[in-house]
């Protein structure tokens, strides 16, 4: 089972989510239609919103999910090496806690509900 992961934001998510949110039209003056938007103008808009999102967005899960603890400290090292990362921590797979530190049982499996948490030895490859 694959219980370890990288959390964070790197400025090619950012680029790639602003790439999806930004289209090939842009609304018109005085509620008239949308006017196509050349290349230029597009790449400008993606740059300019990358860098908000790469800012201001929270961290999301940016590798894929690996076996052991070491093998997604590569990945992070790795992807430090080649671009931007803000916020890059290795998580574990685990019981999703209370707020009186009990498990949260499923409603419909009666199973305890898992979900990413921080792995206790991140301090020391920081």
């Amino acid at each position: 089972m694959s219980s370890f992961c990288v959390f964070g934001m790197t400025a090619l998510v950012a680029r790639a989510i602003a790439e999806e949110e930004i289209g090939w039209t842009v609304p018109g003056e005085n509620f008239s239609r949308p006017r196509q938007i050349s290349r230029e103008e597009r790449a400008a808009l993606v740059d300019k919103r990358a860098a908000e999102l790469f800012e201001k967005r929270a961290v999301r899960q940016i590798s894929p999910a690996f076996d052991a603890p070491q093998f997604a400290h590569e990945w992070l090292d790795i992807a430090r090496r080649s671009t931007r990362v803000r916020g890059g921590c290795v998580m574990v797979r685990g019981p999703k806690i209370n707020a009186k530190g009990a498990p949260v049982i499923s409603k419909i499996t009666g199973l305890p509900v898992t979900t990413w948490l921080p792995y206790p030895t991140e301090a020391r490859h920081a």
